[in-house]
């Protein structure tokens, strides 16, 4: 039995035919306001910026490692102690250079603390002097004296100071604060321990100094 084909009719023909350029023109419309959209939307988007991580920055003086990091430039350790004992100094109003006491507790192997908490406990940290002395230290002040050696700067001053302690008192034995105390200012070491108590409160807050 053969199978009977309806033919098509023309008008249904010509929908098609009609609908077809309708159809492509709207799909041309729809992509044409896609793209405009993402144009739009990568226009408002911020341009993407790499930055360099500076978390080393925030932990300076919580932990000083043997290098550290400050706003993008490397310093040494060593270099912390000036910013340290700088911002120190700065605090208590002294007149004293940071750099001279490192340079002399590296040049003659002293605890970088000792010679500004001696400055301090004994003068003010250098406020209190005899006139143009440059001497914060008590230094050659003997029993019935007022006044002790006389220096030309602030400079020669630690240096000769930081040489003193080095050949007078390491080298002999007097190796810590306590026996410093002993000779340096024998008064305090037989009674209060003043001297001793005061020298310690300075190195212990120039070693924890934020600054």
């Amino acid at each position: 039995m053969q199978t009977q084909h309806k033919k098509r009719s023309p008008v249904s023909l010509g929908k098609a035919v009609f609908l077809l350029p309708a159809w492509l023109g709207m799909s041309v419309v729809v992509m044409y306001v896609f793209v405009l959209l993402l144009a739009n939307d990568d226009m408002k988007s911020p341009p993407i910026a790499l930055v360099e991580p500076q978390q080393e920055a925030y932990h300076l003086f919580t932990s000083v490692p043997e290098q550290g990091t400050v706003l993008g430039q490397r310093i040494s350790s060593a270099d912390l102690r000036v910013v340290k004992l700088s911002a120190f100094l700065a605090h208590y109003r002294s007149p004293m250079p940071a750099q001279t006491f490192i340079t002399a507790a590296d040049t003659y192997n002293l605890p970088w603390t000792l010679l500004p908490a001696i400055a301090c406990k004994e003068s003010g940290c250098g406020r209190a002097i005899p006139k143009d002395s440059f001497n914060a230290f008590g230094w050659a002040v003997y029993t019935g004296q007022n006044s002790g050696a006389n220096f030309l700067s602030w400079d020669e001053g630690i240096d000769r100071v930081a040489r003193g302690l080095r050949e007078e008192y390491y080298n002999r034995g007097f190796d810590t604060v306590e026996k410093i105390e002993t000779k340096y200012t024998p008064p305090s070491a037989t009674t209060h321990h003043k001297w001793l108590e005061g020298v310690r409160y300075f190195m212990n807050s120039l070693e924890t100094w934020e600054s």
